[in-house]
């Protein structure tokens, strides 16, 4: 039975990640636009960013689109620190309004305040903690009329082993979304480098479900997707690259594991729910045969089928993601992670769905 299990299980990941690779070779093969939009608003919900900001706005003042074609509108989600300074004294080259929050919390309503004041059709999204590249904005004007549009983000790389293995899962969770949106069914967004027409993806609290803390820019997506008429596709191009930054260790790692976590339970796109239970149930029997087999309920043969087919499988989706956005040495702790990978994820995302984290002095709804 446990064989069995093992077998269909082994079968249904390998299945979903050969069907990854395909679509994100798909992905690298349409990467040619023409049409271009008439300017982007760029939305920044912060909250006590003081220490990320000046970077951020340093990457702004040396954006190649001419400053007449587009704002940022940074949006205050009651800061305690300096943080409204910081923007007012390193702002100097690009158009910007800032927007302070009053009595309504969160980054979701923040961004819901953006995109009312924004002047432009065209938003983008990225987070305080980012740099986007020079060419970001140039890059996202010539994007075509996609109603959403996902490009990869990086993380800034350092030389501890916790940060290389936080880059290679992240980086793993980006594969995933190229991959799905060059299927056509895409399943992973993220807010630190998304953008998206506001005619065309509607924005409202219950669009992006205030009721719960964390997710907008996966509510965002399935809104998009949604209107069945909408184009959506995430670009690779190397122009258009945004680099974040992670910090405190493996504790912070997983922290952030179990609040992406959180917010799984409000999903009802049918695509996202079928990937993250294939991964979650597929990695959650490896941590199963493992406890099995030191308990004598089981063969080392069961779980070395699986633990090969995760790795013969995962190889090729990261290596050719890694290759395209030059990460290539990440791949140095690909073995490792594929062993703590099952324990870790099956962790935080049990631990994910019955909340109680604590996220920049917020519960975690």
């Amino acid at each position: 039975m446990i064989f069995a299990i093992t077998i269909i299980l082994s079968l249904l990941y390998a299945i979903l990640l050969l069907s990854l690779l395909i679509g994100l070779l798909r992905t690298l093969n349409c990467q040619r636009f023409a049409k271009k939009a008439d300017g982007i608003s760029v939305i920044v919900a912060f909250r006590n960013e003081v220490e990320n900001l000046p970077e951020l706005i340093k990457s702004f003042n040396s954006q190649t689109l001419p400053f007449s074609q587009w704002e940022v509108i940074f949006i205050d989600d009651n800061s305690s620190d300096t943080s409204i300074s910081a923007i007012n004294s390193n702002s100097k080259n690009f158009n910007f309004r800032l927007i302070q929050l009053s009595g309504v919390e969160g980054k979701k309503r923040a961004i819901i305040e953006g995109v009312k004041n924004a002047s432009y059709n065209l938003i983008a999204i990225t987070d305080a903690d980012c740099t986007p590249s020079e060419f970001w904005l140039d890059s996202l004007v010539k994007s075509g009329d996609f109603a959403l549009i996902q490009r990869p983000v990086l993380v800034a790389p350092s030389y501890s082993i916790a940060n290389m293995f936080e880059a290679l899962d992240y980086a793993s969770l980006m594969a995933v979304s190229a991959g799905s949106f060059g299927l056509g069914r895409p399943v992973i967004a993220a807010s630190a480098n998304l953008a998206f027409r506001k005619d065309l993806v509607d924005v409202n609290i219950e669009t992006l479900r205030t009721d719960i803390s964390s997710g907008d820019d996966m509510f965002l997506l399935h809104t998009a997707k949604q209107n069945k008429d909408n184009k959506l596709m995430f670009n690779l191009r190397a122009n258009g690259f945004v680099t974040t930054k992670f910090e405190g260790g493996f504790s912070g790692f997983i922290r952030r594991r179990k609040r992406w976590a959180s917010k799984a339970s409000g999903y009802k796109d049918f695509d996202t729910i079928l990937v993250a239970s294939v991964v979650l149930l597929f990695n959650l029997s490896i941590v199963l045969l493992a406890m099995g087999l030191l308990l004598g309920y089981t063969s080392i043969y069961n779980l070395l089928i699986a633990l090969l087919i995760k790795t013969f499988v995962d190889f090729p989706l990261l290596f050719v993601f890694l290759k395209r956005t030059k990460q290539l040495k990440l791949m140095l702790v690909f073995l490792p992670l594929q062993f703590i990978y099952p324990f870790y994820i099956s962790y935080s995302a049990i631990a994910g769905l019955f909340g109680g984290q604590i996220w920049k002095g917020r519960q975690i709804n």
